[in-house]
C-alpha cells in the first residue's frame, strides 16, 4: 500500500525506503494523463553506455541537463554515477510537474494536488484513495468510490487552489534524496519554452521518457529539440533521446560534430530512438560552424 502524502512530506516523519519512495511517486498520475511512474536506478544500462562513450572519447562531462525527472530519483543515480567515472556530477534536472500543495478538505481528509489544483492524492482517515481508476475498480465497485471523491472532494480542493486560497502546504514533488543531493538541483521548467539561462550551457543533456510521439505531435518535438540544442555547448557536447517502452529502454546518444555544423549518433540502444531524425534534421547555432 502507497504511504499517505501527509506522511510523506510530514517534516518529522523519519525517512522512507527506496523502495516505499519510488511507490509513492508512482502512484501520482498528473493532469496530463502522464504518471510520475519511477525506479530509482532503472537507468543504469544508458548511464553505462553513456559513460563509456565519453570514456572512449576521453571526454570530461561538466554540467549535465536533465529534463523530465519525474521524482528525480534516476537524476540522483546519474548524478553518482558520472561523479565516480570523474566527472564533476553536477546535474540540474528539471520538469513541469515540480511543485505542489497538501490541502486539508475536511476533518481527516487531506488531498495532493499539483500547482493547478489537480488532485494526485486522497487521503481518507490515513487510507490512500487515487483520483485515477484501473479496469478492476469496475468489479470492485471502486469505480463509483473514486467518481464522487474526485466530484464531492478534488473538484472542491481544485476550485479552491485555482481561486488562490491560501489553504495547504507547499510541497514540491519531489524525492527527498534529490532535494538534499549537494550535486543535484532541481528546477520547474517547461521544455517548450525556451530558457535564455540555459544557452550553450551542458555538455550532456539526457532527455527520457519526455520526447516521444506518445505524449507529442511532430510540431512540438521539433519546438523542444529546438530548444534543447540551444542549451548544449556546441561542438564534442552530447545529447541522449530515450524512451521506456516494453521494458526495455531505446535509445539514441548524440555528439555535435567536430565542426559543429550537424549531429553526430554515437550509440543505440535497441534500435535507436523513434525521434532520432528529427535530431539529426535540427538546426544547430550558427556560432558553433567551424
Amino acid at each position: 500500500m502507497s504511504i499517505t502524502a501527509r506522511r510523506f512530506f510530514h517534516a518529522g516523519h523519519q525517512a522512507t525506503s527506496i523502495e516505499v519512495e519510488d511507490k509513492f511517486f508512482t502512484d501520482l498520475r498528473t493532469r496530463n494523463a502522464t504518471f510520475k511512474r519511477t525506479a530509482s536506478d532503472r537507468f543504469r544500462d544508458l548511464d553505462e553506455l553513456c559513460l563509456k562513450s565519453f570514456a572512449n572519447a576521453e571526454a570530461s562531462i561538466g554540467e549535465v541537463l536533465d529534463i523530465g525527472i519525474s521524482s528525480g530519483s534516476t537524476t540522483v543515480a546519474l548524478s553518482d554515477r558520472l561523479r565516480a567515472a570523474g566527472h564533476s556530477g553536477r546535474v540540474v534536472g528539471t520538469d513541469i510537474a515540480i511543485e505542489g500543495r497538501l490541502v486539508k478538505a475536511f476533518p481527516g481528509v487531506h488531498v495532493l494536488t499539483d500547482d493547478a489544483g489537480h488532485p494526485l492524492q486522497y487521503d481518507l482517515m490515513g487510507r490512500v484513495l487515487r483520483p485515477w481508476g484501473r479496469r478492476a475498480d469496475y468489479a470492485t465497485g471502486m469505480v463509483m468510490v473514486r467518481a464522487a471523491a474526485n466530484r464531492w472532494i478534488g473538484d472542491r480542493v481544485q476550485r479552491s487552489v485555482q481561486r488562490g486560497e491560501r489553504n495547504g502546504n507547499a510541497v514540491r514533488l519531489i524525492s527527498p534524496r534529490a532535494k538534499n543531493h549537494p550535486y543535484v538541483q532541481i528546477e520547474r521548467n517547461d521544455i517548450f519554452v525556451d530558457t535564455h539561462g540555459y544557452h550553450d550551457r551542458f555538455g550532456f543533456i539526457r532527455a527520457a521518457n519526455i520526447l516521444n510521439r506518445g505524449y507529442f505531435e511532430e510540431a512540438a518535438l521539433k519546438r523542444a529539440i529546438a530548444n534543447i540544442v540551444t542549451y548544449m555547448t556546441g561542438p564534442g557536447s552530447y545529447l541522449l533521446i530515450a524512451r521506456s517502452t516494453k521494458g526495455r529502454h531505446v535509445a539514441t546518444l548524440f555528439q555535435v560534430s567536430a565542426n559543429g555544423r550537424y549531429m553526430d549518433v554515437v550509440d543505440r540502444s535497441c534500435g535507436g530512438s523513434e525521434v532520432e531524425w528529427l535530431v539529426l534534421e535540427a538546426k544547430l547555432p550558427e556560432k558553433w560552424a567551424r
